[in-house]
């Protein structure tokens, strides 16, 4: 069973300080994101009567849009986040403020160039032909999807104020703001749903604009327990920022495969195909099954930085036993996904009524999605941790091209349940590769490309 267990019947030694810190932050990170999974939950219905299906469907395919600019960080965050956790381990905070410093001041840099050039793109592209939405004038999708860019662009550099509560092992209070958020927007929706005609504009205000805040404010507590990681001019370095985006480029090129081309285009892809009242059914049925993601990053995610610690320090059996332990959860989520799958279509009446229809063999092949994906992320958890992230750009490099292939050629063949299964074959063959690249570390047997 996963360490968590361990604490739970007064077996966990509480001088394997690594491990206690990796329970605490699953069981508060498993708390947080269980709150905003419900807030996720209610929110559904509730946007979907607000706007309708047709619009609820455009909503979610500009989600997946927005979801392209959170990856134009070029991986910063998660570069900084290894130096910065790193740096704080050996408490050396005056480094740490000089990664801080350099990272925020680089992401500002790319925002603004970014945003100068998607916004004035997002008018002259046709958004109506591209989401295949001719229900909706023009301009205004234009000007909803604008403000969404610019919230969106403005996130993806507020949001590394959670990156350091995570490099510095607090991975709950990252979840907490995230949830804080989530709550806030389902209460600006419902505020709207009783005083306002329905506003595609206002919902994407609720869904982008809040979070913004609430990274914003997140940043007030981390600076009055740490001055010393304040941000300033002084502490920016250029050699600092070499390193940084070094090491960032290498995630960037694994987000924008791996997790933008195959995972985020999903929505603009089914749309396009298959039109966006798909789009909806699709995204009903993985909000359900999405919870075995969220339920299993939840145990892992604090395992990232842990695995670095492990690493550094040598104690590969710590890794060894922790690795297998997350391959036994996996099996785990895979059973109780099963037994979602058989009460899908109990839930979809109780939760969303006769709004939506989602037919079951939709359910099964999202199933077959978010269960390749849980493999691939298990792997990736430990080889990200131990900065061997050479065969994951690779491999994401090749599958994300072969996918955008068979996907330009049959597309209008496959429908959307073929689009989904395709994305759970790619991770599947991503969970291969990783595991056995995973094994070659653990056993110290990783040569070549293995170790890089």
């Amino acid at each position: 069973m996963f360490p968590v267990v361990g604490i739970l019947t007064g077996k966990l030694k509480s001088e394997d300080a690594r491990t206690l810190n990796v329970v605490r932050n699953t069981f508060f990170s498993g708390l947080m994101k269980a709150c905003s999974l419900l807030c996720s939950l209610i929110v559904v219905p509730i946007t979907i009567n607000y706007l309708n299906t047709e619009n609820y469907g455009i909503w979610m395919a500009m989600t997946s849009i927005i979801y392209w600019f959170a990856f134009f960080d070029i991986g910063l965050g998660n570069g900084m986040r290894n130096y910065l956790a790193e740096a704080v381990s050996k408490g050396d905070y005056d480094k740490a403020r000089t990664y801080f410093s350099t990272a925020m001041v680089i992401l500002s840099v790319i925002a603004i160039l970014i945003g100068c050039v998607a916004v004035p793109a997002v008018y002259l592209l046709d958004l109506n032909r591209a989401l295949n939405a001719h229900g909706i004038d023009s301009h205004y999708l234009s000007d909803v999807l604008a403000i969404a860019v610019v919230f969106s662009l403005v996130q993806f550099v507020v949001k590394n104020i959670g990156m350091v509560y995570i490099a510095m092992q607090r991975y709950a209070v990252n979840d907490f703001i995230i949830f804080l958020g989530n709550v806030l927007s389902l209460l600006a929706v419902f505020v709207l749903t009783k005083t306002t005609q329905p506003s595609l504009a206002y919902v994407v205000i609720a869904f982008t604009g809040i979070p913004v805040l609430m990274f914003l404010l997140a940043i007030i507590p981390l600076l009055r327990r740490y001055p010393q990681l304040k941000p300033s001019i002084q502490h920016i370095d250029t050699v600092t920022a070499r390193r940084i985006v070094s090491k960032g480029l290498g995630f960037f090129v694994i987000q924008i495969t791996s997790c933008l081309v195959i995972f985020g285009s999903a929505n603009v892809l089914i749309s396009h195909y298959c039109g966006p009242e798909q789009v909806t059914v699709y995204n009903v049925s993985y909000k359900l099954f999405n919870v075995l993601v969220i339920g299993y990053t939840i145990l892992i995610s604090p395992l990232w930085n842990a695995y670095t610690d492990a690493a550094t320090k040598g104690d590969y059996e710590w890794i060894r036993r922790t690795f297998r332990k997350s391959l036994m959860m996996w099996c785990a989520s895979v059973i109780l996904g099963l037994v979602v799958l058989a009460l899908s279509g109990w839930f979809f009446r109780i939760w969303i009524g006769d709004s939506v229809t989602i037919p079951f063999i939709v359910s099964i092949y999202v199933l077959f999605y978010v269960c390749s994906f849980n493999l691939a992320n298990c792997s990736a958890c430990l080889l990200n941790g131990t900065n061997t992230i050479f065969v994951q750009i690779i491999t994401s490099a090749v599958l994300a091209f072969s996918y955008l292939f068979v996907i330009f050629v049959w597309g209008k063949q496959m429908k959307m349940t073929g689009i989904i299964c395709l994305m759970g074959i790619c991770y599947v063959i991503m969970g291969i590769v990783y595991s056995y690249q995973s094994y070659l570390i653990i056993e110290r047997k990783a040569t070549g490309i293995w170790s890089r």
